[in-house]
């Protein structure tokens, strides 16, 4: 059995635990085989090997003449074909993205792959998630594949912790064993009867379906609560509801029968100790009076006189910081769910200790893009109201953001006195440009704990109407 309370740390496997692999390693596997008159390979006993190895072993079983250098090419030519079909499926195992946001949350996260680097970075890259990690290591980074228990050994080691205190995640008989063979719990991931047979009588302590059904083990006493005493919300909200033919403040504009406020109040106020909203000098005694009905004494209201940017507002909001952390949503974000804001300020007070925490979504024909490199970091910002060239797919903000408040009011003062300050098309300080900047100089978390759907802005009427069923089907959801 599981013993959740002795878990300290959890280590994952990569293929076949997060990513849906299998298939594409045995046919790049039969492919490469296919040189030396090789027919009949079979993947599942070579599940967790090295590929080198694989290659060997199997040219030997068969009585091939062995040469270094043709098992070395073979190993590069079949992870070359196995990235390249990686690249053309959808692999991810579905929720996998989420559910280490979740456990990020908690837990240090570590990830020991047979595979190449490449392969785990491709990995990283696509999810967004090489920040999650303390510890990351590739089959190139150690000396002897599993089932020897090098790689877990020393993921330990990176996490601080002794195996004893760190938890598993493998789908391979050769992985659980290299798992126990530290002293470690496994948990195996298999998709019928026959391979959780094996998985079990391999010493793994149970048999999972997906990793999504960690969360339900481990967290038998709920998630890990936020603290609102060590947050303040900072909301620009300058905005005017002129695009949407509405003559108030655009934050009051109804959507699904209720003004914007209402939905921001709903996801704020709880998770808060107080809020700063940032407005146009116009909508200043509009809002307050909402304000004052609702939530008295709980919010402050700092004025942009002039519509100088995101950037510009969030700086005038950040002065009235006075906790640690500052959770900063645009004002017309209507459809963000509860769950999701709270995923997010859960991971940014983890273990991690991150300077920000920016969830993010992959959408078609972006509005701005997040570009990493071959590693999965982040390195630049595009911005099609700047005028940048923007991809057909995009890595895009969510319109909420978690920020360490000394962090980001140091990453503001420094773009605001460098030379590209402003926005080219807009002339505006944006907030966006830190991110990058940030990632540069610390810890910035980007989960992919979001829908699209949840990330729209309420710019006219069409929007609102398009959002509209979402927030009632959310909102019914959550009730």
């Amino acid at each position: 059995m599981l013993n959740h309370r002795s878990i300290r740390g959890i280590i994952f496997d990569l293929d076949g635990v997060l990513i849906h692999s299998a298939d594409c390693h045995r046919a790049a596997f039969c492919k490469v085989l296919e040189r030396f008159d090789i027919h009949d390979f079979e993947y599942a006993p070579y599940a967790g090997w090295r590929t080198a190895e694989v290659v060997e072993d199997v040219l030997r079983r068969h009585g091939r003449l062995i040469d270094p250098e043709q098992i070395a090419q073979a190993a590069r030519d079949k992870s070359e074909l196995a990235r390249e079909m990686l690249d053309h499926t959808k692999h991810i195992v579905p929720g996998a993205e989420r559910v280490l946001a979740t456990l990020a949350a908690r837990y240090p996260l570590a990830l020991a792959s047979s595979g190449s680097r490449p392969s785990i970075d491709a990995f990283l890259k696509v999810t967004g998630s090489a920040s999650l990690f303390r510890s990351i290591l590739s089959g190139s980074d150690v000396v002897r594949a599993k089932p020897d228990p090098e790689i877990y050994r020393r993921s330990a080691e990176q996490l601080g912790l002794s195996p004893a205190e760190c938890l598993v995640i493998e789908d391979s008989v050769a992985g659980v064993e290299a798992a126990r063979a530290t002293g470690a719990v496994a948990v195996g991931v298999a998709p019928d009867g026959d391979a959780s047979r094996k998985l079990l009588d391999a010493g793994a302590a149970c048999v999972i379906a997906s990793p999504c059904e960690l969360p339900g083990i481990l967290f038998e006493e709920g998630s890990p609560t936020i603290d609102p005493s060590l947050w303040t919300a900072v909301i620009p909200a300058a905005g005017r509801g002129s695009r949407l033919g509405f003559h108030r403040a655009k934050i009051l504009y109804p959507v699904a029968g209720r003004p914007i406020l209402d939905w921001l109040l709903d996801l704020l106020r709880p998770n808060c100790s107080s809020l700063v909203f940032v407005l146009s000098p116009e909508g200043v005694a509009d809002v307050a009076s909402e304000l004052d009905r609702r939530i008295p004494g709980r919010y402050e209201i700092v004025v942009q006189e002039r519509p100088t940017g995101m950037g510009d507002a969030v700086a005038l909001g950040l002065d009235r910081v006075s906790t640690p952390h500052a959770a900063v949503v645009w004002g017309d974000q209507v459809a963000l769910r509860f769950e999701s804001i709270q995923a997010c300020m859960r991971l940014h007070q983890g273990p991690l200790q991150p300077d920000a925490t920016v969830p993010t979504v992959m959408r078609p024909a972006p509005y701005i893009h997040f570009e990493r490199d071959a590693a999965g970091w982040i390195t630049r910002l595009l911005q099609a109201r700047e005028g940048d060239t923007m991809p057909a797919e995009g890595e895009s903000d969510t319109g909420f953001f978690c920020f360490r408040k000394d962090a980001l009011r140091g990453w503001l003062g420094q773009l605001r006195s460098s030379p590209d300050a402003t926005g080219r098309g807009t002339q505006e300080l944006n907030l966006l440009p830190v991110i990058p900047m940030g990632a540069r100089q610390g810890r910035v978390l980007t989960p992919r704990c979001m829908r699209v759907e949840e990330t729209v802005g309420i710019n006219s009427p069409q929007d609102a109407g398009a959002i509209e069923e979402f927030l009632r089907r959310s909102h019914a959801t959550a009730h």
